[in-house]
């Protein structure tokens, strides 16, 4: 027979055996409710409150981030030779990218006829010519007036005086007419009244004399500034005999490269008054100038450092540093973005670089 007892036993204690995992389970639930903190709301998140999960880091550790941009490169400083006076070349001592000293001769060319009558009118002013022959011409009058006029006029009166006193003598000794005497006086006094005006006029032509010295020496003093203008145009001096009047000079106004030279520059060729001849600039140092977005320029400082690579040299890299970050947008418009030209310096060191060269930037910043 089968034993019915055993199987009921067995029964229950299974069910205790379950009933008592079914209790630690629960109490080991409660426990970890009891010994948890509580959940902050971003652990449940929303579709408009995405999950934010923060970075192992220390709280005052700092990252770098690149800033990749693109750039041509152009030289920092230009100078352009400008021909002062229309004239004929007769020599030219340059080619493009040709490095020359400062003061270096780049051309030299021949005043023409219409130039040469500026020249002229600076080197002798008529203004000046004219007041220099009044000025000789009063001197000769003030030398004739004090050693002509006036002795021979002491003479006159001297002499008069010498015959009204022997006349005098006659007419109290009653051997001269009482009208000879009086008539004596008349020319005395006549005589006299002539040295008055000579000396009169004297004081006159001294006067004049100084007025015409004041202004030769303000007319000789604006010559002077309109000859130094002229030899600094010309790079020449007018007192050198040495140089015809009618040559001229460019020479080079910086220390630097020949960046351009005009197409007009050609032995025998007329050029006017006012022709861009020549650009020169400094090559040892260049700038690279860049359109950064504004989100990109907060990031970046005057002084931050990077390299820059340029498409037609990709062998070499060159370091360089953000020398500018403009204040103004280059399109102020609210409808877009705005963008900034930026500007980084940096050294040609081997020469290779020219002007308009595309490169890429690449700035190191620290967030």
């Amino acid at each position: 027979m089968p034993d019915y007892g055993s199987k009921k036993r067995g029964g229950w204690i299974k069910a205790l055996v379950i009933l008592l995992f079914g209790v630690a389970a629960v109490a080991s639930v409660a426990l970890v409710v009891v010994t948890q903190e509580p959940k902050r709301a971003l652990s449940s998140p929303t579709p408009t409150s995405p999950k934010v999960v923060p970075l192992p880091q220390m709280a005052d550790a700092k990252s770098e981030a690149e800033i990749v941009f693109r750039g041509k490169s152009f030289s920092t400083l230009r100078r352009n030779v400008v021909v002062p006076y229309s004239g004929e070349i007769t020599k030219i001592n340059v080619q493009e990218g040709q490095s020359v000293e400062l003061d270096a001769v780049l051309v030299e060319y021949k005043l023409d006829r219409q130039s040469m009558i500026q020249v002229q009118k600076i080197l002798f002013p008529e203004t000046v010519l004219t007041l220099r022959q009044r000025q000789t011409d009063r001197k000769l009058s003030i030398d004739k007036t004090k050693n002509v006029s006036i002795p021979i006029k002491k003479l006159d009166i001297s002499r008069a005086e010498r015959e009204l006193e022997n006349l005098q003598q006659l007419g109290r000794k009653r051997m001269a007419a009482d009208e000879a005497i009086r008539t004596k006086e008349r020319q005395l006094q006549i005589l006299k009244k002539e040295m008055l005006e000579i000396e009169n006029t004297l004081r006159q032509q001294e006067a004049d004399l100084e007025r015409i010295n004041k202004d030769l020496q303000f007319q000789e003093a604006q010559r002077k500034r309109d000859l130094d203008l002229l030899e600094w145009q010309t790079h020449r001096s007018y007192s050198d005999d040495g140089i015809p009047q009618d040559v001229a000079f460019l020479k080079a106004p910086i220390e630097g490269a020949v960046l351009w030279l005009s197409t007009d520059l050609a032995i025998k060729a007329l050029v006017p008054s006012g022709t861009n001849a020549a650009m020169l600039s400094p090559m040892n140092t260049m700038v690279v100038r860049c359109k950064v977005h504004e989100l990109d320029l907060v990031k970046l400082r005057t002084g931050d450092r990077g390299a820059a690579t340029f498409d037609a040299l990709p062998d070499k890299k060159y370091a360089c540093k953000v020398s500018r970050i403009p204040w103004v947008s280059r399109n102020p418009a609210l409808e877009v973005p705005a963008d900034y030209d930026l500007e980084c310096e940096l050294e040609n060191v081997d020469g290779r670089l020219k002007e308009g060269l595309t490169c890429n930037v690449r700035i190191n910043v620290t967030q």
